[in-house]
């Protein structure tokens, strides 16, 4: 005589054995959403950091240029003067803040760093991904202008008033400061009147002047369109992490 079969125990037990499968499989994969979500706010944090540092570098960069572009206008005012109404004070001045230029460095190594790593499915946020996969080349469209007015000053502008401009006397040094502060320019002599050198080649200074202010406009027009897209980048980041 065949022993009968305990069908209800038999599904209730394979109902057991389904159902703990399927828990292992929905523990697995909340878990590594779980550390998935936790990778995502990592790096997003990292990322909010080095922008938020590039956006005060950047702040920097377009300030000291509009400062160059309102120093180069001066002087144009100035030179369509006649000599002797010029101030010589101020004309040097504006003459010595022409020597200078500098470089701007942004940081690069979290936002790098997932570009190179090709994890940036990693951020969940297409529109995000979009926006940092492009960014490299607007910071390249930027970084040509700002070098073309650093050669532009280093390569050109230097080089001709050194010959024609006695550097030494009407130059600046470093002045001692603090760790961790920027030097500051401090001003040694000054002649007591417009350098007759520079006048006397006006047309040349002159030009070489409006290509400087040029070069500023520039910057700043390329520097704030920057600016905007370093702004939507840091507003989709902040959004994702409140998320």
């Amino acid at each position: 005589m065949s022993k009968k079969i305990p069908w209800p125990r038999v599904f209730i037990e394979g109902a057991v054995i389904v159902g703990s499968i399927l828990l292992a499989f929905g523990l697995q994969a909340w878990w590594e959403g779980h550390n998935e979500a936790d990778r995502e706010q990592g790096t997003l944090l990292a990322l909010l950091a080095e922008f938020e540092g590039n956006e005060e570098e950047l702040r920097r960069a377009i300030s000291i240029e509009r400062q160059h572009f309102v120093d180069a206008g001066r002087l144009l005012e100035l030179m369509d003067r006649e000599p002797s109404e010029i101030d010589g004070s101020e004309f040097d001045q504006l003459v010595r803040r022409l020597l200078t230029s500098e470089t701007f460095h942004f940081e690069s190594g979290a936002h790098g760093g997932l570009l190179s790593s090709g994890d940036m499915d990693v951020i969940r946020d297409e529109n995000l991904r979009n926006h940092l996969a492009a960014w490299p080349s607007h910071v390249e469209e930027w970084a040509e202008e700002a070098e073309s007015v650093f050669s532009l000053v280093a390569e050109v502008i230097v080089p001709y008033l050194s010959e024609r401009w006695r550097l030494r006397d009407v130059g600046a040094e470093w002045a001692p400061f603090p760790v961790g502060e920027p030097p500051q320019r401090m001003p040694v002599g000054s002649s007591d009147a417009p350098s007759r050198a520079l006048l006397s080649a006006a047309v040349e200074f002159e030009n070489l002047v409006f290509i400087r202010s040029q070069g500023a406009w520039y910057a700043i027009r390329d520097g704030e369109g920057l600016q905007a897209e370093l702004s939507t980048i840091l507003r989709l980041i902040r959004q994702n992490i409140d998320e």
